[in-house]
This record gives C-alpha cells, structure tokens and sequence, in this order.
C-alpha cells in the first residue's frame, strides 16, 4: 500500500501565527514528564498549533500522523503509524507490514511496533484522533502501542473529544497519561491582542472577544462572536462558525474563487495539478487570486498549495454535498482516478464507491484485496466484496484467492470448501491452481480441515510451485503415511499468512526444538505464539506455557485449536480438571462453527487423553476411539491415525487386553518412525514396552524403552516420556535393573519421578544438594544431614565447585588447611570424609594408591553457586522479560546470604569475591533489564543494591537518574547526580561527560 505523504507531514505553522510561550512551557514539560500527552479540546481550540509549536522547542525526533477516517480500518493505521516513524527511526520499516502479511492481531503488531523504536527519544503526534472516537478496534490499536511505547519516546494525542480507550482494553496506559483541555488552550486577554494586531485586526476588542468566546482561539481570530446575532438571517447557517464563514469569508470572494473552494474541497491538499484532475479550470489563477485573501488556510512556502483549516474544510464539503448528485459523483470519480494515478488504491476504492462507479473499483480492488486481507483488515475485505456483488465474476481469480483467505482468516472452513467445490463443479478449480501457488494451497488448505485427501491431492498434482505450495507439502507430512522423495519440503519459515501451517506442522511433528524459543523476528515470534503454548506444554514448561496462553485467552488470536484442543489439556496439566471439561465443551462448540472435522477429530482425542489420564476410564475412551476410527480422517490421516492407536493401546493396557494393546501400539510406533513424526512418539514406545514385557517379549521392550529415550532427546525435553513413565513406571524400574551406572540417562529419569512423587523403589542412588548461601548444609534426598563437621561441608563443596572427578589429597590440605601437612591436618581431613561417608555412604570416592579423592558416580552433587553460575549462563542467551526473570532467580539465590558463612580458607574468599562480582555485575544488568521494559520500581531497588555495594560505579548513577526522570522525580535526578559527584570526589575524580550531558539533557 501507498502511503499519502501529507498525512505523514507536519502541518505548517504559518508566519502569521502568535507564540504562547505560556502553552509551549506547559505542553513541553508535560511531554517531557510523561509517555503520553492528550490534548483535547473543541475544533478551533488551537490544538495543533500549539503542539506543532512545543515541537519546536523539543530536542526529540518528530514525527506526524494526521488520522481520517479511512484509518478506522486498523491495517490501514498501522501502515501509516510505521510509515510516520520510520522517518524518524528507519530501522521500524517493515516491521508492521511483515508483521500484518503473518496475520498477527493488529493490537499486538502495534506493540511490536511501539518496542521498535527502541531507545529512541521520539516524539510522535496523533491529530485528529476524535475521528477514531467510535472506532473500538482502531481505539485499542492505539492503546497497545501507547502501553508498550518504550520509556524514552513520547506520544501526543490530538482529539476533539474525549477517546474512551478504557472500553477498547486501554485503561492499562492511562495511568501515565497528561492531558491539555479547553481551559488550558483558551486566549488570555494578551495572547488575543497579539494574535489579533497579528492578523490586521488591532481594531477588535480583546477584551470583549475573550468574553464573548470564552477564549476560544478560533472564534477570537474569525470574529464569529460578532455574526452569532444575525447568523441564521444571513448566512442560512445554523453553526454560528459556519453562518461567519458564509457571510465574512465566502460571501466575500469572487463567484469563481468560492466555486473553486467548494468545488475542490475533497482535495487534502489543494494544488493546480489536483485541482484541474478534478476537472477545475484555471486552477493556477484561482489560487493565485485565493493567495491574497485573508483566509483559514495555510500556504506552502512557494504559495502553490493550499490546505484548509479543518474547520474551513468541513464546511467546504458540507456545501459541496448540496450540489446535485450528478456533480458530486463526478468530483468523486475524478478524485478517485487521480487516487490511482497516485497509487492510493484503497482510498480510490472508497471514492469509487462514493462516485457509484462498481465497475471501476472492482478494478481496483481485484489488485489490491489480498494485501487488505493479509493484514487482517477482514471487515474492511468483506465489506468490499459484498458491495461489488452486482458487478463481480464469481470466476476473478483474484477475488476467489479473497474469499478463501477470508475462509481461513476467520476459520469459516465450511465456507472455503463450499467456494472451492463451486470452482470445481463450474471447472475452474485446476485453472486457478495452475495459475497460482497461493490459490492452490488455499484451496488444499480448506480441503485438509475437510479430511478430502483425494481433492487435496488433485489441486496440488497441477499447483505452480511456490513458497505457499511448499508449505502446503510439508503439512501433508502429517497426512502421508511415509515422506515422498527427498526434496519434500523442510518447512522453512518465509513471512508469509502460511508461516501459521508451517508453524502448525512442525507441532504436530514432534519438531519442538523449532518452537520452544520465540523466533528472533519479533513478527514471527507473535506469529507463532499459539504452536508454543502447545510445545512448551508438551516439553514441560507449563507455567510458561499458561502464561502464553492467558494472554491469548479470550482475544483474536486464540484460535479454534488453541482454545478447544490446547487448553483443555492445559488446564489437566494444572490441576484445574473441571476447567478442562469446559473448555473442552465450548471448544467443541467454536469447532462446530467452523467446520473444520480435523480440529473435530482432534478435540475427540483430547477427550479420550482427558478420560485417560484424569480418571482411567478406559471404557468410556475406547468409545470415543471407536468415533475416531470410524472417521476419514481418523483412518487416512498418519498422525490422527497414530494418536489414536496410541491411547487405544493405553485403554487396552489398563483393560488387561495386552495382546491387543501390543499390536495397537506396535503399528503406531511403526508409522511414527516411518513418517518421522515423534510427538507421540514417547509415549507409544514406552507403553509398547510395558505391552511386550507382559507378554515375555523382554529384548523388545527393551528396544522400546530406548526408543522412547532417543524420542525424547529428539524432541529436547524429557515431559512427555516422563508423562508415560509416570503411568507404566515398570518399564523404568525394570530399564534400571540392568544400567550399570548409577549416572545413566534412565537414572535421571528416575530422580525426577521421584520428584513428581512416583515410587520407583530403592533403585536410585542419593540425590545431595549443598547450601552455600545464608547457611552452610548438606541435603541428602531433601533431608538436612546434620555433618557436625564445618570441614565435611567445605570438602564437599570444594570437591562439587572444582570441575573435575578427582582432586589430589594434597591439593586438599592446601587449600583446606592452608598448606599444613602435619598429622593434625592429615587426621581432620580423615574425620571429614569419614562424616561425609556416614551421611551419605557413596557420595565420595578415593584412590589411596594415588592418593586422590573424588565424588562418587552413583550420587549426583548439585550446589547453589552451581545453580547460580546456570542461571547467569541461562540468562545470557535470553532478552527482555524472560533474562530479567531468570537473572532475578539467579539474584534470589546470592542474597540468601554471604557464600559459605564462617568458612575462612583461601579458596572459599577467593570464590566469595568472584561470585560477589559476577552478582553485582548480574544486578546491574537486571535493573537495566528492568528499567527498559518499563519496572521502574524494581530498577530503582536493583540500582539501589548496585550502588550500596559499590557507591564508585558511575553507570550505575547514570541509571539511577534515568530511572528518577522515568518516575518523574526531578529532585532525585540532581540528588543521584550529586551523590556520584561525591563519591567520585572520594577517588580524586569527577562525573564523566556522559553523566554531565545525561543531567543536562534530563533537566531540559
């Protein structure tokens, strides 16, 4: 889409304009103090003056957005909003557009948006904003960008009323929000004199203009107080402004200049090129003769192009609808052809239609719907086609390609179907495929959710090759039983509507790697945030995965499968079973008006887990099974197919009917391996396992429970097999019998069953935790092991921090006994590993003949500085929220107290001192992280720390002033500015130029 320039432009502030420093003051520490300014006010009340005028006096990139009424469709705005800063931040071009093609929820691309300005000082307008007033969709867009605006850029809001953003989910940002009324805007008597001598008027009163108009600006500056008497007797105007500008502004031009006016009041921008479009003669003349006439407009500097004061304007257009319809229809179409010229097809579009001219918009529209529709402009699509009904070929490709992405966009797959069974039966189908990539994988697309593999695989046998065919391919790799040739597609991500199948497939997969992280592309990342509620659900992440989910909970983009598949098992998951059985009742109902039998057959099978897994009841899940079987679906989809052979053998299992349960599982697992699909990969082998162990098959079940290991690992995450074993513990118990290392994979597994309360008997060797903040203790399986020997506990910690399987005997007294090697030194290391031994009969090894001692295999040894250091390493691959979240874990752990408290060794100093850098160091990065996301409370307390502990780091200051200016606290600014200056002082030094500049800039 075409962006229209003069929307992204600041309005001229004209030379006959009087300054009001009192106004620029105010709005320009309003702006400074707070993320959001509204400026509301009645028309003429000064607003975009003013503002353009406090502009001026901001040091901060500006950038412009003059909203109308097309911008009511929210696609359309988040155009113009990118298009508006990327004048100022270049690095946000594309973001939105990329973003809008994937099909995000507009609100959420308008926070994506508002993040990418990034550290930006920006300062960006909104004019015209009442025009949004009604507008709760476009209203929220604007809301999500305004919540998620980072703390160094600024917004103002331009309305003439009052913008009810708390009913448009917007009340979350209104708490920094200032706001300039009328009272604030209205003319002092000084400002009118001035303004008045400025305009040519010294002989009006100021005095009585200001009590005659309350001090509103324009009624000051067009005298309209003075005809509000004889209005309606002379004018014919019933608005006193309209009955002035009828009398003393139109009445006193020349016919030819006020037909000019009116005749080209469409126009945003009035000049002769645009004018003689519309059919206007002598356009270059009537300006000239306009340019020196006193009138609320405002001139470009060569005087070649006219805009119209608002007001001005939308008495013009009220005017030029009195005209007759014929007249008025031409101006449309004029105006619209010249829209063309310029390439600003969707607002042509809407001038078509004014000007009753289908056929021509039809034209238009063809070219340009697909755009509209990828970035899920729905409404303004389908209000579009309904409107051209009379004159559309239900045959236009472009329009077919339309509708089906309307079908899918809203997840009316009964309605693609029926559209792609009428191309068939009026033997278009094959045409469009061929013609088009897109259009064929729509088609197939609609076909999928109707289980007709046969159709499917008719449109894609004669579909142009393309990226959306490749996705196409690769979802059917859910479908076909074994992969075609090696060239199948891999499922490659391309920014496009279809990056969701992608998505989808990889899920059901099993190809979790691709999903448990959130994509670097912020676009792609929202795109593909329900496939990671269902992946971080299937690798165990499940608070983060609810986290995920209430946040999609209950909005647009909590599709049909994540609502009515996902969340039921989301809430078994949490405990939550009677809020599983109701989602999973009103999914059935969203599925249901969808059309969509696949999403049937897979709330079907979430009903039998949910029969399964919260009561065993294996009766009532084989029938709903039977349902499965019986479908299309259920026997030619490979991976419905599986799945349901997977809890069918599970039901058998618990029935007894193990012969039966073997055979179930043993064709699932088969399938799976051949069709390289391992999501229920896991649990089908592990339940093989136990089928065959009960039936004597022992060399099989051992080849399934390794399988179901190697699953796992393919998967990166141990939740689902955990899940199986959890249920059949059995095949652990036995898996365990026959390890010969104490440290095997199936030995961790073991740990972490115990953890979830499994019992596995007394196969698993001790699990030891050593505490070594705040206190010094040893926890053997979760019980305190009272050692009574503080050098048992630092031996066991030296030994868990060196990194190494064995240390020398002598490197033990070195650093346990400064060196000593006398027998008293010798004697109290014996003692200490004797306690130790005691506690815990297997948790060290030595080697005499080597004199070496080390931590033995079969226990594991896990300390708090180990977890910390983890966390730090964690965290630094991570950004935003999710590395402020585990750097704040990390913090919990080292402010339990000081690191091994009354150990006095060298080595334990040393590592004291070390640990205290790293954490101060993960603290500074914290309150960063947390004052760039907007936490400026837990910034402050995170600085606060930083600087307790090392008042000489000037960094830290430096924050410590963004973060008071954040809260706009402009006492505490120079109060951090002066305490670092002190403490410098104590180093014989001073504030660098940075911290210097940082004052001055956060003063201003």
């Amino acid at each position: 889409m075409r962006v229209i320039q003069l929307k992204i432009t600041p309005p001229p502030v004209g030379g006959t304009v009087v300054r009001r420093p009192r106004i620029e003051s105010l709005l320009s520490r309003l702006i400074e103090q707070h993320r959001v300014v509204c400026v509301l006010a009645s028309a003429g009340a000064g607003k975009t003056t003013a503002v353009l005028q406090a502009a001026q006096q901001l040091r901060r990139p500006f950038a412009w957005l003059a909203v109308d009424a097309t911008d009511t469709v929210t696609g359309r705005l988040l155009t113009y909003l990118e298009a508006a800063i990327a004048r100022q931040v270049p690095g946000v071009k594309g973001l939105a557009g990329a973003a809008l093609v994937s099909q995000l929820p507009h609100p959420e691309v308008a926070g994506l948006l508002a993040e990418a300005v990034g550290d930006s000082n920006l300062l960006l307008v909104l004019d015209d904003m009442e025009r949004l007033a009604e507008e709760p969709e476009a209203l929220a867009v604007v809301s999500s960008f305004a919540r998620y605006l980072p703390p160094t850029a600024r917004l103002v809001i331009i309305s003439r009323s009052v913008l009810p953003f708390d009913a448009a989910g917007g009340a979350s940002f209104l708490t920094y929000v200032a706001a300039v009324g009328e009272e604030d805007l209205a003319f002092t008597v000084q400002e009118a004199t001035d303004a008045l001598v400025l305009s040519g008027r010294p002989d009006v009163d100021p005095a009585e203009a200001i009590v005659e108009t309350g001090g509103w600006v324009t009624g000051v500056l067009f005298e309209a107080w003075r005809s509000a008497d004889h209005v309606i007797g002379i004018g014919g105007e019933a608005d006193p402004l309209h009955g002035y500008l009828a009398t003393q502004i139109l009445a006193q031009l020349t016919p030819a200049d006020r037909e000019f006016l009116i005749s080209t009041a469409l126009l945003k921008e009035v000049t002769p090129a645009a004018a003689e479009s519309l059919g206007v003669q002598d356009a270059a003349v009537r300006l000239h003769s306009l340019r020196s006439r006193r009138l609320p407009v405002a001139w470009d500097p060569g005087g070649k192009a006219m805009r119209c004061h608002p007001r001005f304007r939308e008495y013009l257009l009220e005017l030029l609808q009195r005209r007759s319809d014929a007249e008025v229809r031409e101006l449309h179409r004029a105006y619209a052809q010249l829209l063309v010229e310029l390439q600003h097809d969707e607002e042509a579009v809407e001038e078509f239609f004014a000007a009753g001219r289908l056929d021509e918009a039809l034209e238009v529209v063809e070219r340009v719907v697909v755009g509209v529709i990828e970035r899920a402009d729905f409404a303004l699509a389908e209000r579009w086609l309904q409107r051209l009904k009379p004159v559309r070929d239900d045959g236009q490709p472009g329009l077919v390609v339309a509708e089906l992405m309307l079908a899918l966009g809203r997840e009316d797959y009964c309605r693609g179907v029926q559209l792609v069974d009428e191309l068939a039966e009026g033997g278009r189908r094959d045409e469009l495929a061929g013609s088009s990539s897109r259009a064929a994988s729509l088609m197939a697309w609609c076909y999928l959710h109707a289980g007709r593999v046969a159709d499917i695989n008719a449109v894609l046998d004669v579909a142009l090759p393309g990226d959306e065919l490749d996705a196409m391919r690769y979802a059917m790799r859910t479908v076909d039983g074994i992969p075609g040739a090696s060239n199948t597609p891999v499922g490659s991500l391309t920014g496009g509507p279809f990056d969701a199948l992608v998505m989808r497939t990889h899920y059901d997969l099993g190809r979790l790697s691709l999903l448990a992280d959130a994509p670097s592309s912020p676009w792609a990342a929202k795109a593909a945030e329900p496939w990671r509620v269902g992946a971080l659900l299937a690798t165990g992440h499940t608070e983060q995965g609810f986290e995920l989910y209430q946040g999609l909970e209950g909005s647009h983009e909590q599709g049909v499968w994540l609502a009515a598949v996902i969340g039921p098992k989301l809430m078994a998951e949490l405990g939550e079973h009677d809020a599983a059985w109701r989602l999973l009742r009103t999914g059935r109902e969203r599925i249901v008006a969808s059309g969509s039998e696949l999403f049937r057959m897979l709330s079907l099978l979430a009903e039998a887990e949910l029969l399964l897994r919260l009561g065993s009841d294996a009766r009532a899940a084989r029938h709903v099974l039977e349902e499965v079987a019986q479908h299309p679906i259920g026997q030619r989809y490979a991976n419905i197919r599986e799945h349901a052979n997977t809890l069918l053998g599970t039901a058998l299992l618990l029935e007894g009917e193990d012969l039966r349960a073997r055979d179930c599982l043993e064709a699932a697992v088969v399938s799976m391996r051949q069709g390289e699909r391992i999501l229920w990969l896991p649990a089908a082998a592990v339940h093989l396992a136990e089928a065959q162990w009960r039936l004597g098959e022992e060399q099989g079940a051992d080849d399934a429970a390794n399988l179901a290991l190697w699953a796992a690992e393919q998967q990166g995450s141990n939740h689902l097999l955990l899940q199986a074993l959890s249920e059949f513990p059995a095949v652990l118990s036995r898996r365990l019998d026959i390890e010969r290392r104490a440290d095997s994979p199936w030995h961790e597994l073991g740990r972490a069953l115990m953890v979830l309360g499994v019992e596995l008997g007394d196969v698993l060797a001790a699990s030891v935790h050593v505490t070594e903040f705040g206190r010094t203790a040893v926890l053997v399986n979760g019980e305190d092991a009272a050692l009574r020997l503080k050098k048992s506990y630092e031996l066991l910690a030296y030994l868990a921090n060196s990194g190494r399987d064995a240390v020398p005997r002598q490197e033990l007294l070195d650093v346990l006994f400064a060196g000593r090697g006398d027998d008293a030194a010798g004697s109290y290391l014996r003692q200490a590993v004797l306690r130790l031994r005691r506690a815990v009969p297997d948790v060290l090894r030595s080697d005499p003949a080597a004199g070496r001692v080390g931590l033995g295999a079969g226990v594991r040894v896990t300390t708090e500085s180990e977890r910390l250091s983890a966390l730090l390493r964690q965290a630094a691959s991570l950004r935003g929220q999710d590395r402020l979240r585990t750097l704040l874990q990390a913090l919990e752990i080292a402010d339990r107290g000081e690191y091994l408290p009354g150990v006095l060794s060298s080595w334990a100093e040393e590592r004291r001192q070390h640990l205290a850098s790293v954490v101060q160091e993960a603290r500074h990065d914290a309150a960063e992280i947390a004052f760039a996301t907007g936490h400026y409370r837990q910034a402050a307390r995170l600085v606060g720390d930083v600087l307790r502990a090392d008042p000489f780091r000037e960094s830290a200051w430096r924050l410590e002033m963004r973060i008071a200016d954040a809260l706009g606290n402009q006492d505490r600014v120079i109060a951090a500015y002066r305490a670092c200056e002190r403490a410098l002082n104590e180093l014989g030094t001073q504030p660098t130029p940075t911290t210097v500049r940082l004052l001055q800039d956060l003063r201003r």
